[in-house]
């Protein structure tokens, strides 16, 4: 699952997301459009706090997809 579906099926803004992570929100919305590599030690905290959800591996298939649509 993606971070951005995850936040939509929670009802949870990306400026809420950011406050559970204890990171920005612009760094969060990078995450989200796939603008910035996420770090694995970040990667791990969201399948820690999206209980599962979204994975690291969630962002790989997410920038490969971007990355062969360019």
């Amino acid at each position: 699952m993606t971070l951005k579906d995850y936040l939509l099926e929670h009802d949870l803004s990306s400026r809420q997301f950011a406050i559970l992570m204890n990171k920005s929100h612009p760094t969060v919305l990078r995450w989200i459009t796939g603008e910035t590599e996420i770090s694995l030690r970040d990667s791990y905290k969201v399948l820690v706090v999206t209980d599962g959800l979204v994975c690291p591996h969630d962002f790989i298939n997410e920038m490969e997809t971007r990355d062969s649509a360019h």
